[in-house]
């Protein structure tokens, strides 16, 4: 019984037999994730959105150029925590939520960056936020595919206390 629950709550050792990602493709898409977080903040913190304020941009690009960079932080945080512990949905599920919300700065950025400042910078930006999109979708599978593994570990443990319980009630009293 005691090998039969180590195998249900070892959430990767069915990981091929139960069509998920193997853990070496989360290892590398953490890894994907990581560089191009370093690549977009490289050019995220050459912008000046203090300068566009100055021609006309509306003061909330400032604090979504500082938002953002504080949340690429987070993002290669979650996706490196992710990378060592791929079996985490609690990994899996921050590094979706901050690669979501990081893409939603990018785009706001991106538009300034357009508008106030240069548009080949904001086709750089762009182009990592098509890159970070291919992350996020395959991390969003992932997130399924680990929810469900989970789920199912969890109905066979259950059901394994159930019998087990059931078994020790009809034993007879000694």
């Amino acid at each position: 019984m005691v090998a039969l629950l180590s195998m249900v709550y070892s959430p990767l050792a069915f990981a091929q037999e139960g069509g998920m990602i193997p853990r070496w493709q989360v290892e590398e898409l953490a890894e994907q994730v990581v560089e191009n977080m370093d690549t977009a903040s490289r050019v995220v913190e050459a912008l000046r959105p203090t300068d566009w304020v100055r021609d006309g941009a509306p003061e909330a690009y400032v604090e979504q150029h500082k938002t953002l960079l504080e949340e690429m932080g987070h993002v290669k945080l979650s996706v490196m925590a992710l990378g060592r512990e791929p079996e985490s949905m609690t990994y899996a599920v921050d590094t979706f939520l901050w690669l979501d919300r990081v893409d939603v700065l990018l785009a706001s950025v991106t538009a300034g960056a357009r508008t106030y400042y240069n548009s080949a910078v904001a086709d750089l930006l762009d182009s990592a936020r098509n890159r970070n999109s291919d992350g996020t979708a395959t991390i969003k599978l992932y997130m399924r595919q680990l929810a469900a593994h989970l789920d199912g570990a969890m109905t066979v443990a259950h059901r394994e206390a159930q019998r087990c319980r059931e078994e020790i009630i009809s034993q007879p009293n000694r």
